[in-house]
């Protein structure tokens, strides 16, 4: 097994050597920024409720946070492909600094608020500066395998994470607001080394550098976007409910986890890890199968198994099931980044950021509210209904209309 591991870890650290520099930079900010998030990622909620938030408040925060950056994601689009990545990846991790001090220092859940437009804003700048660095840094035969990569380094680095968060919690009183809220601190911390490493080794791409600041005004820009591309429409779509369970359960997964199934911080913190672990088994294999067999070929074999975490989820009567159903929840992440791996290949280069942009305007439309009709459908209709209802639209809506959208890998690549 070791041999087998060692021989792996060989042929990951060659495919990094042949990618270009700024891809090798991604991987290692992804790698900070998951650890340091996963510190938190399984109390946010917990914290939240602590704070004095009800259900609806709870979901209320994410909705109002995605509602603020979505009016902003098509200029970041467009300020990107303009002026360039770096500034605006900078800026990103610098808001996210900001988000962990605001938790760190909340006095009450409305502060919160505040935390959440930080976020928002930061995944808004960091996500299309990563769409840009990929389409620009990889090629089509190896982009869901350089993506699957950059998840797999960023769970080595954070398994320990949830454990570790767990015994300092521990140590700092408890799950309750007290013995969380340390926690957040170190996250406003480590944010501070990441910034220095991208100040310092992070390259602005060429074409940009050389057209800084050139090219078409706003609206021309995006229009010359569309233009050929009669497929475009169709696609936001699938990428639209793509991202819609994710907009609705992911505030009250380990809610649902700790209130209806009794989950105490250390099954949380188990459940966190086996989802990395997932992550670690499965990722670059099936990131790898994508690259061979085609992208949609991939997603339908991967959807049965996510649904089978909420499923596991909410019949879940022992630890055990609970573990599993975190461990699945890996392949609607891995399905969710193969949908963004083809979404990248539909545009040139010098068009992602405005793309990426226009994509997550469209997303926002759907997936601000999504928090909060969450909220309403956990008061109002029940817990489990959460789970539920998103997963009906995709098997109803998604997936017929993904069926019908043409495959984005390159012939090509397949040989």
């Amino acid at each position: 097994m070791l041999e087998a591991f060692l021989s792996g870890l060989g042929r990951a650290l060659n495919f990094l050597k042949r990618q270009k520099r700024n891809y090798r930079v991604a991987v290692v900010r992804s790698a900070a920024n998951s650890f340091l998030a996963n510190l938190t990622g399984q109390y946010s909620s917990i914290y939240t409720v602590g704070l004095g938030a009800d259900s609806v408040e709870l979901g209320t925060i994410g909705s109002i946070g995605g509602a603020v950056s979505a009016f902003l994601s098509t200029p970041i689009g467009w300020l990107v492909d303009r002026f360039g990545i770096k500034p605006f990846y900078i800026i990103g991790v610098f808001l996210l600094a900001g988000e962990a001090l605001l938790y760190a220092l909340a006095k009450d859940w409305h502060i919160l608020i505040a935390a959440a437009i930080l976020s928002s804003i930061a995944m808004r700048l960091n996500g299309t500066a990563c769409s840009v660095v990929c389409a620009d840094s990889v090629k089509n035969r190896d982009r869901v395998t350089a993506q699957n990569l950059c998840v797999t380094f960023a769970s080595l680095t954070s398994m320990i994470s949830p454990l570790l968060a767990a015994s300092l919690v521990t140590l700092f009183g408890g799950m309750n607001v007290q013995g969380i809220r340390p926690l957040y601190y170190l996250r406003f911390a480590g944010y501070g080394f990441v910034l220095v490493f991208l100040f310092t080794q992070l390259e602005e791409i060429h074409h940009h550098h050389q057209a800084r600041g050139e090219g078409p005004g706003f609206v021309a820009s995006f229009q010359e976007l569309f233009a050929g591309r009669s497929y475009l429409p169709k696609w936001i779509v699938v990428a639209v409910l793509s991202s819609l369970p994710s907009a609705m359960t992911t505030s009250f997964f380990q809610l649902f986890a700790y209130e209806i199934k009794g989950a105490d911080q250390y099954l949380l913190g188990a459940m966190t890890t086996a989802t990395v672990v997932a992550r670690l088994l499965f990722g670059l294999p099936l990131g790898r199968l994508a690259d061979r067999i085609g992208r949609k070929k991939v997603i339908y074999i991967l959807t049965p198994l996510w649904y089978a975490s909420f499923g596991l989820l909410i019949l879940s009567t022992a630890p055990w099931m609970l573990v599993v159903a975190a461990a699945f929840q890996v392949f609607y992440s891995i399905s969710l980044g193969i949908v963004g791996a083809m979404s990248i290949e539909l545009v040139n280069v010098e068009q992602q950021g405005r793309w990426s942009g226009l994509l997550n305007l469209f997303r926002s439309i759907v997936t601000v509210p999504a928090p909060f009709i969450g909220g309403l459908i956990w008061r109002d209709l029940g817990p489990i209904y959460v789970f539920l209802i998103p997963l009906v639209i995709d098997l109803v809506i998604k997936l017929p209309l993904l069926a019908s959208v043409s495959e984005s890998l390159q012939p090509e690549a397949t040989s």
